[in-house]
């Protein structure tokens, strides 16, 4: 069954203060990376996670034609 990322650092948080099990006991438990769990100590809100940033080369030389015809047809607003 999935979980959420909050769901899990808390049940980690949790563990950890029940039964002071190790970062390494708790990784293995919760089948996560120890980085994960130094996460979950550390706060009880996972991180953002980082926006994906994609190049597309083949698009850039139409990008100009686009946007004018974005702007042409839409005014700016699309």
């Amino acid at each position: 069954m999935a979980r959420s990322r909050v769901e899990l650092f808390e049940q980690i948080r949790r563990a950890h203060e029940r039964e002071g099990l190790s970062i390494h006991g708790l990784a293995q438990r919760f089948s996560t990376h120890r980085r994960t769990v130094r996460q979950a100590l550390a706060s009880a809100v996972p991180p953002a996670r980082k926006p994906i940033v994609r190049e597309s080369p083949a698009l850039e030389r139409w990008k100009p034609t686009i946007d004018a015809w974005l702007e042409r047809n839409f005014g700016g607003n699309g």
